[in-house]
């Protein structure tokens, strides 16, 4: 796996994240036009394909844990909804992202539940 690509894709998923929360922003808000929600499509579509294979390669070397679900933020709740000991370096790791890049951005407060 390139460096390029270790860097560039989660980045890459982070920005497709930004969007689809402001499309559900905008959709909850009512300010969603059938236009934008056609444009919406592909930005949707690329983002879930960005997010499976982020999820499957670098989840998975990030966590050191093979992946038991399709999508990022679905592994970070499954580590952050453990009953595990706090100090447990995935679920640090995992509400440190919950706390520092996704969160923040969903519209609801509270992406990683």
């Amino acid at each position: 796996m390139s460096l390029v690509y270790l860097v560039l894709a989660p980045y890459l998923l982070w920005v497709f994240y930004l969007a689809v929360m402001n499309l559900k922003r905008c959709r909850d808000n009512g300010t969603l036009t059938t236009v934008a929600k056609a444009f919406a499509i592909p930005i949707l579509l690329v983002g879930y394909v960005v997010d499976v294979l982020v999820q499957a390669s670098i989840g998975t070397l990030l966590f050191l844990d093979p992946p038991r679900e399709a999508t990022l933020s679905g592994r970070l709740s499954r580590y952050w909804n453990d009953n595990i000991d706090d100090q447990n370096w995935r679920k640090r790791l995992a509400g440190w992202m919950k706390e520092h890049l996704l969160d923040p951005f969903d519209p609801d407060g509270k992406h990683i539940r």
